[in-house]
């Protein structure tokens, strides 16, 4: 990590010192348990259906998301036993002055596992603001490669939050940008493509309206360039490219990458590809396409479960 940033991040701290004092968990000491992790981070439970071994689990968990120097910020990891007091809805929360996250619900979730997708999306909070600390500026270099000149993001976060436009903060299409490239995965079963289980299980981006950021090579040499951080091969995965139009098939330019399945949507039905090899090409047969027909696909990377759903694709048949 360049120490420019993490001396630009010291300064915002202290100089926002007072906003601690806002924070309702920052000076409370009656924990359940704690845990105190290699690089310094505490996890502390408030829950008493939490206990130091667990605590050590869900540290076991954070690590699982690829990280560099910006984890020896990370202050705090807390349970909370019940809901959010903002929104009963919200299962975690960053606080970006504080550098520690809050973790909703240890009543119901009494398992690390069961807080993954919600470590790995607030620690991509963590990691955005240790790097790119300007990312909720639509002036930001990040904003401008992430292609968000044009698209409905709320630059007023901080003034006007709102949960029903959650997928519009700048802050939250970093979180799942990182939770894309860098987060703890798990392969899929091939047998669970058939059944749709995969597709459910899978971890997409929360805003599919925006382009699909494993494919945005110019912003992931970016994101590496700034925080010296490699993404690995198998995160990276292009938008499906129609390349072929006939009766009774479509043909794709994908990524050439073996073990991804494709679903193509059609109307009434839907049918299943899974490459086999990395000829850059999946084609679906034996179809039966309406005039002007429309059809999306759902990608997804069966060695790491993340994967996206493309735009609609209005047909256009070859004479």
């Amino acid at each position: 990590m360049k120490k420019k940033r993490i001396a630009f991040l010291v300064v915002l701290y202290c100089s926002l010192s007072i906003l601690l004092s806002l924070d309702p968990v920052t000076y409370d000491s009656s924990y359940y348990a704690k845990y105190e992790s290699p690089q310094g981070t505490l996890f502390l439970s408030y829950s008493d259906n939490w206990n130091e071994s667990q605590l050590e689990d869900l540290y076991k968990e954070l690590v699982k998301n690829k990280h560099g120097e910006e984890m020896n910020l990370l202050q705090e990891v807390r349970v909370m036993d019940g809901p959010s007091p903002s929104n009963s809805m919200i299962t975690g929360i960053y606080h970006p002055f504080i550098s520690s996250i809050t973790l909703y619900k240890g009543n119901e979730y009494t398992d690390a596992r069961e807080y993954r997708d919600t470590l790995s999306h607030e620690y991509g909070h963590h990691f955005a603001y240790s790097y790119f600390p300007s990312h909720h500026f639509p002036f930001s270099k990040w904003a401008k490669l992430r292609g968000l000149d044009h698209m409905p993001v709320h630059w007023n976060s901080f003034f006007n939050y709102s949960v029903s436009s959650h997928e519009w903060y700048p802050q939250e299409i970093f979180a799942d940008d990182y939770v894309l490239l860098y987060g703890a995965a798990d392969e899929a079963a091939r047998s669970s493509v058939y059944s749709n289980e995969a597709f459910y299980m899978g971890t997409q981006h929360e805003n599919q309206k925006l382009d699909n950021v494993l494919g945005n090579k110019e912003l992931q040499q970016y994101i590496e360039e700034e925080t010296g951080i490699k993404i690995d091969e198998d995160r990276k995965l292009k938008t499906p490219e129609l390349t072929d139009v006939n009766d009774g098939s479509l043909t794709f330019s994908v990524e050439k990458k073996k073990n991804v399945a494709y679903r193509l949507n059609l109307v009434d039905y839907e049918l299943y590809e899974i490459t086999e090899d990395e000829s850059g090409i999946v084609t679906f047969s034996n179809l039966d396409l309406p005039e002007n027909a429309v059809v999306s696909l759902d990608v997804l990377d069966l060695k790491t479960s993340i994967g996206f759903h493309t735009q609609n694709i209005r047909l256009q048949k070859e004479d």
